[in-house]
């Protein structure tokens, strides 16, 4: 009778041989996103930081997709097309942001600034500029001189 090795061994070989044969052909699979929308929101932020905008708004989408209503991401995904000059982009994800951040002031200061930088109606970006100075309530400047943006845009384009 042939010996056979203990279970323990058997099992041992059978785990290098899969070690060895699966790197090459195998990739992993999540089948779960260990991340909340707000990590997946935060991490955006932090390649946001470091100039890497397309990682970035992967990120907020995928927060978004975890939580479509998560204002913050949403707003935040309208800043990177801003600042990839895709103003139509940020424009819709400022007006969808409006919705979930009804007192938040940057939502309507943004759409405001996309509205103004994008070419389109300047009567609404200073109603949604003047809206942003009111629920800022004192801490205003930033909201103020978006204001003044859009009231200088306008004088612009005034006729002679």
């Amino acid at each position: 009778m042939i010996a056979r090795p203990p279970a323990a061994a058997r099992i041992a070989v059978a785990a290098l041989v899969l070690v060895a044969v699966v790197p090459g052909c195998s990739r992993i699979v999540v089948l779960h996103d260990p991340l909340t929308a707000p990590e997946h929101n935060d991490l955006g932020v932090a390649y946001e930081a470091q100039g890497r905008l397309d990682l970035a708004a992967r990120e907020y989408r995928r927060a978004l997709r975890l939580d479509p209503r998560f204002g913050r991401a949403r707003l935040n995904l309208g800043n990177v097309e801003a600042a990839t000059g895709r103003w139509a982009r940020a424009e819709r994800e400022y007006r969808r942001a409006l919705l979930d951040l009804p007192g938040d002031p940057d939502p309507p200061n943004n759409l405001a600034v996309a509205l103004v930088r994008g070419g389109r109606d300047l009567g609404e970006a200073e109603a949604h500029a003047l809206r942003a100075v009111t629920l800022a309530a004192g801490r205003d400047s930033l909201y103020r001189a978006t204001l003044d943006e859009v009231r200088a845009a306008r004088l612009r384009r005034l006729p002679p």
